[in-house]
Formats: structure tokens, sequence, C-alpha cells
């Protein structure tokens, strides 16, 4: 820990970025970094990309990705997924070509546009499950006999 302390605060030859992978059981994955270059990371390769990652709350609210999709093929992605797709995004300090892992999110839910000049933004939602009401009643063998 007190090496990421001192590459953070005393600077050196370090830079932060976010690795960010769609994926969908259907349509596979995508993964991409906001690098120059290509990163490669827990087996995997990350392609370079140029975005923006807005990181959320810490209630999981307001989170935003504003990503360029030329040379990647995000938007038949996001025409073609269903609400099962996700957006993992990992925070990472990137050393001398090491990678080490800061911060990771993962989103579920959100919505998606894109213009012509091939710019997507996303509105990352959190998750509500939390926030919904559910009836006080009970329903079992006993209270719902004609179901059971």
């Amino acid at each position: 820990m007190d090496a990421l302390f001192y590459a953070l605060f005393s600077g050196g030859r370090h830079s932060m970025h976010y690795l960010i992978q769609f994926s969908h059981q259907n349509l596979g994955t995508i993964r991409l970094v906001n690098n120059n270059e290509d990163v490669a990371y827990d087996g995997k390769t990350f392609a370079r990309s140029s975005f923006e990652y807005t990181e959320p709350d810490k209630k999981g609210a307001g989170g935003a990705l504003r990503i360029t999709a030329i040379g990647n093929e995000l938007i038949p992605f996001i025409e073609n997924a269903d609400d099962k797709y996700r957006l993992d995004v990992v925070g990472v300090l990137a050393e001398d070509g090491e990678v080490q892992p800061i911060e990771s999110y993962a989103h579920f839910h959100g919505s998606a546009s894109y213009s012509d000049d091939m710019v997507v933004e996303f509105q990352l939602e959190g998750d509500d499950r939390l926030d919904m009401t559910f009836t006080p009643y009970m329903y079992d063998t006993d209270s719902n006999r004609g179901n059971a």
C-alpha cells in the first residue's frame, strides 16, 4: 500500500486508466481501455480506445460513460443487447507496463444513445431494488390454498 501511495502522490512513471468490459451471454465480450496502447490484465487484452468514465456516487447512482465507437463493435452490441448485458469497470494504476487494480464497478442498468459522429453516451443508473415496495401479505400454502 505504501508503494501505491508513493506512486499516486509523489509523481513518477504511472498513469490512471479504466478498463471496461461489456459482456452479454449471447453477444460476447468487448474489452476497452482509455489508452493509446492495448493493455493486458488478468489474462485478457483490452483494446485501446478513447472514452471518459464518471464514477457513480456512493449509492451507485450518477455514473456516465462517453466513448467513441470508432474501431470497435460497440454500436451493434448496444442495438442487439437486452436487459442481460453487463458493464464492468476497473480503475487501474499502470506503472512501467504493470497493471494494479484500484477500484471496480459493475453496472447493470442504464440507457445509451449515440450520435452521427460515432460517440456513444451511457447514463448509468444505480440498482433500485432496495427502493421497491413489496406487499405486506405473505403468500404460502396456508394463506393461498387455491394455488398450492
